[in-house]
């Protein structure tokens, strides 16, 4: 990777699409500012750059504040709250830059895997491996064939990773000198303070100091996750072990989505190495499994085979699937495949109750539509393209919900159909219709495989 140089024009990609009033860390300033005070932006650059090349900056920008949301059960134990991590503006907007930089490194020169979907720019995401996932199990239900896969789960992954490890790997892939000892030293001032309702610890003596694990909210965590995974799945992918569809196609071994970790092998045998390939990895970087979250399922000529739990070693045993048994992997419950009518009852049963709870509210009209687009909608939204919804099923729960609307006394019995679903600005309602929704979604997934 060449020298860097940071203009005004890599602070003006990344300040346009910032959210204006996204909440700030300790420095307390809101994107607006630097979005629209354009002017800024040409000493923004030259003092990023010299941030860089001196490999220094404020500690004020290193600090984040941590919000403990509760979630429930008892309020003393700390694992019931969800920390969520407010970053310094200033200090996201040099990651987004450096981000930017090193993933057209990552990107001219293949590096990442095209197992892991995590922070691969164009992807598909989740959908994209869970269709991958379907189709492999279709074809060992369908055509009778033997395979083994485990799902396999990391112990607080993110915050787990060794800082060493996150220095080796910019090391190993050829980042930028002046970038690795500029992430050097900033992991060095990584810390955080914590903020309760009601009681914020606002002192620097009350500072926690981040000495291990990726410091999270910000745009290079993910990627910098991401590639410090990346040397397993070239070790899983030089194994040559994997399930194969024909006798002539390269064998697809793994499926990544961050530390969402699915290994597929056509013997049981094979899957027992990759799992000792993969734990000599974890042990290498000093990473756990998830003991709790990790399963396989063993399948004999299309139907899955009951065992006893599978040991790696004589400490380490995955539980086996039996056949009433499921794993919920990246949103979806599935043990040979996805199953579509249980996901679709749920779906339904969530999408309903939400849209009883946006239509009964006391909202203004307008507003309802808003929620009922930015909140109800996306419970279905998910399963569109995975699972199969017929059109008659999605007509059905479009009606549904207009008959709710009468009942509520928001769209008169009478009243066009079609104004319903067509844009406020061209005098209609703005209601998004699930059909449509559903088509176009499944359009565009065609599009990208074809």
């Amino acid at each position: 990777m060449g020298s860097i140089s940071i203009t005004a024009e890599d602070v003006y990609s990344i300040t346009r699409r910032l959210h204006n009033w996204k909440s700030p860390g300790p420095d307390g300033i809101h994107n607006f500012w630097l979005k629209w005070i354009t002017s800024s932006h040409v000493r923004l650059a030259a003092q990023i750059q010299e941030a860089i090349e001196c490999c220094e900056l404020p500690r004020l920008l290193t600090t984040g504040i941590t919000h403990l949301l509760y979630k429930n059960g008892n309020i003393t134990e700390p694992k019931n709250y969800r920390p969520i991590t407010s970053l310094s503006t200033v200090y996201k907007l040099i990651t987004a830059i450096l981000i930017n930089k090193i993933y057209k490194h990552l990107e001219n020169n293949n590096i990442l895997s095209t197992a892991q979907n995590g922070c691969r720019k164009g992807s598909r995401g989740c959908k994209e491996l869970l269709l991958i996932d379907t189709a492999i199990c279709r074809q060992v239900f369908r055509n009778r064939k033997n395979m083994s896969a485990a799902w396999v789960d990391y112990k607080k992954a993110y915050d787990s990773v060794p800082h060493s490890w996150l220095k080796r790997v910019l090391e190993i892939y050829k980042i930028d000198d002046k970038i690795c000892k500029f992430l050097s030293k900033l992991m060095g001032q990584w810390n955080t303070i914590l903020n309760l309702p009601g009681k914020w610890q606002s002192s620097s003596i009350d500072s926690i100091n981040i000495k291990r694990g990726i410091f999270q909210g910000d745009s290079l965590s993910p990627t910098w996750f991401c590639l410090a995974l990346n040397p397993l799945s070239t070790v899983i992918e030089e194994s040559g072990l994997g399930f194969r569809f024909r006798k002539e196609n390269s064998p697809i071994s793994h499926l990544l989505y961050m530390d969402d970790l699915k290994l597929f092998t056509s013997k049981e045998s094979d899957l027992l190495l990759l799992l000792k390939l993969t734990h000599s990895f974890n042990n290498d970087i000093r990473m756990e499994f998830g003991m709790d979250k990790c399963a396989v399922i063993n399948v004999n000529r299309g139907k899955i085979k009951d065992c006893n739990n599978f040991a790696i070693t004589d400490d380490l045993h995955f539980s086996s699937l039996s056949e009433t048994e499921t794993y919920k992997y990246l949103g979806m419950a599935e043990a040979l495949g996805i199953n579509d009518k249980n996901i679709k009852e749920n779906s339904k049963v969530k999408f309903m109750s939400r849209s009883k709870k946006v239509i009964k509210s006391h909202l203004s009209g307008e507003n309802k539509i808003r929620a009922y687009n930015s909140w109800v909608i996306p419970s279905l939204l998910y399963t569109f393209g995975i699972t199969r919804w017929s059109q008659t099923e999605l007509d059905d729960l479009d009606r549904r919900v207009r008959t709710l609307m009468t009942t509520h006394r928001m769209h008169h019995p009478r009243s066009s159909v079609m104004r319903l679903y067509l844009p406020r600005k061209d005098g209609g309602r703005g209601l998004l219709n699930i059909k449509n929704l559903h088509n176009r979604e499944v359009c565009n997934l065609r599009d990208y495989f074809i």
